[in-house]
């Protein structure tokens, strides 16, 4: 009778301990593991979670690395993940949770890779029940005892063993435990035809919504599910944990954590954690981790990593690395990797760009297959032209040279840019012996006069060592004073010879230059306006309102390092 009486309270304690450990299972907790190993994974949830894990590690793998995706969920659903991934079983056993090495598993698995952070493929349909359904339920299949590596179970004792493990030894008489049924057999289904909710786990999936997949959505307000695989309707938001494959419309927004394959339309904001394929178009902005697709918002784009399609917005768009992605804003353009196109109202800034940039500030590239037209371009090489007052190009035209002409005796130049196109920046100064009227005093000496001048000019290569250069430069000569403020401008157009010195970078330039001078400086001694500059003049004329222009051929000759 007293072993009898034993044994009866020995498997209502048993049967309170599983009824007990059930309910610890099935609070929510936040966790998040990355390669971590079973060991690591273990401790962490015995810390955080109060949990007692009994086992041998002598025959569970604690090295199998484990990854769990960010997000809160009960924690049988996050046990029953990590252990699939090591091939392990669990069983709440005296307000512990015993755990054994499932071989067969291990076996079947043994060839395959865990990838991970991946999203889950959208699950197979299976029936369901709701208000809009008749159908009877799928019965849950009873839990075979045959595929349970813990039944049947006998008399236990635990003991420590080196290293804090524990492990439990079962022998002797069997004892019937009621078998712990997870959360995923309680769900009533992974797929359905349709769901209609007026906010978050208010309608026909009720709170079991973000674990089911529906063909068919309509959200009044707002409403959350485990994904969408056909159309998707809300009011307000749409909120889906999983994936979307088809069509999401909503009245402010949607907001998928996984990827988007089809089209999201909405009305201030779309969201995806994952890639999108297909069309984001927003009233506001669109955000994307990555996407193949079309990006349309009337404030902002943006796609964090790699990026393909288009992106036009009304402010500014952004791509992350490694990206084929054509932009078009109001303000600007930025692309960490290939871009093909960059249109924008202030500037761009891109990695490698196919056709083109364009912007009233500047543009940055680094290979530029097309061209760059902005005020500024910067990049490493360009193909194509770079159109600006100031063009940057590492591998281009680039060019110091020293020379000297009978208008100014010592020329400074600067030449910026591909051999197709190339800005000038040039300085000149001469010495003249003259005859200066200051107020009442004359003054007699050796005068400087200088210029600052810009051009533009192409190169045309003939051979290794030699090219011909077609310049136009206009400069401001301030003569015999520190500035000139009246109109002092001096046109020229050169057309250069460049012969290389022999195996460097350097060369000797020289060819012939057309002079156009126009001048509203006036002589008091000769009551005249012109200026001094020009040695003859082929053609000189003076217009009514006291603009004298001269024309004459020079000659300027030079070195080019």
């Amino acid at each position: 009778m007293g072993n009898r009486s034993t044994r009866l309270y020995f498997f209502v304690a048993c049967l309170f301990s599983v009824s007990l450990q059930a309910q610890e299972l099935t609070q929510i907790v936040s966790v998040t593991y990355s390669d971590q190993t079973l060991g690591h994974v273990l401790d962490d949830l015995s810390k955080n979670y109060d949990l007692k894990f009994s086992y041998s590690a002598d025959y569970i793998p604690l090295e199998s690395k484990i990854w769990v995706r960010p997000g809160d969920k009960k924690l049988s659903d996050a046990l029953d993940d990590i252990c699939d991934q090591a091939s392990v079983a669990y069983r709440p056993i005296g307000g512990q949770l015993v755990l054994k090495y499932k071989e067969k598993e291990a076996k079947r698995t043994s060839s395959a890779k865990i990838k991970p952070l991946k999203p889950k493929p959208l699950p197979k349909s299976v029936p369901q029940t709701t208000p809009i359904y008749s159908e009877a339920p799928a019965p849950i299949p009873p839990i075979q005892e045959k595929t349970d590596p813990f039944s049947p179970l006998a008399k236990q004792s635990i003991k420590t063993i080196p290293g804090g493990n524990k492990v439990v030894e079962l022998d002797a008489e069997v004892v019937e435990v009621t078998p712990y049924v997870t959360s995923s057999q309680l769900t009533v289904g992974d797929n359905r035809l349709a769901q209609i909710s007026l906010l978050p786990f208010l309608g026909t999936n009720a709170d079991k919504s973000e674990y089911i997949t529906n063909n068919v959505s309509v959200n009044i307000f707002w409403g959350t599910n485990g994904g969408v695989d056909g159309v998707e309707v809300g009011g307000f938001v749409n909120t889906i944990v999983e994936d979307v494959q088809g069509v999401q419309v909503a009245g402010f927004g949607n907001t998928v954590k996984g990827n988007v394959i089809g089209t999201q339309v909405g009305g201030l904001f779309n969201t995806s954690g994952g890639e999108v394929q297909g069309l984001q178009a927003a009233g506001l902005f669109n955000v994307s981790n990555q996407s193949k697709a079309v990006q349309a918002s009337g404030l902002f784009n943006v796609s964090a990593k790699q990026t393909t399609g288009i992106q036009a917005s009304g402010l500014f768009n952004v791509a992350g690395r490694g990206n084929q992605v054509s932009q078009a804003s109001a303000l600007f353009n930025v692309a960490g990797g290939h871009a093909t196109t960059q249109i924008s109202g202030l500037f761009n800034v891109g990695g490698d760009i196919g056709w083109g940039q364009i912007s009233p500030l500047f543009n940055v590239g680094k290979k530029v297959d097309g061209f760059q037209i902005g005020l500024i371009n910067i990049a490493d090489s360009v193909a194509g032209l770079p159109i600006g007052i100031l063009n940057i190009i590492r591998h281009g035209y680039n060019k110091v040279e020293l020379s000297s002409s009978e208008s100014l005796l010592a020329n400074f130049g600067l030449k910026l840019g591909v051999k197709g196109f190339y800005n000038i920046i040039s300085l000149g100064a001469r010495w003249d012996q003259l005859e200066v009227v200051n107020g009442n005093e004359t003054i007699n000496g050796n005068f400087m006069t200088w210029g600052v001048g810009y051009g533009l000019g192409t190169a045309i290569t003939f051979s290794p060592r030699f090219l011909v250069n077609i310049e136009a430069i206009t400069m401001h000569i301030n003569e015999a004073e520190p500035w000139t403020n009246e109109l002092n401008q001096l046109n020229q157009v050169k057309l250069l010879f460049d012969l290389r010195l022999g195996r460097g970078s350097s060369s000797v330039f020289f060819g012939p230059v057309g002079n156009l001078m126009l001048s509203k400086v006036y002589n008091e001694d000769t009551q005249e306006y012109g200026s001094l500059v020009a040695p003859y003049t082929l053609r000189e004329s003076t217009s009514a309102n006291g603009v004298n222009s001269q024309m004459w051929l020079g000659f300027t000759g030079g070195i080019r390092f």
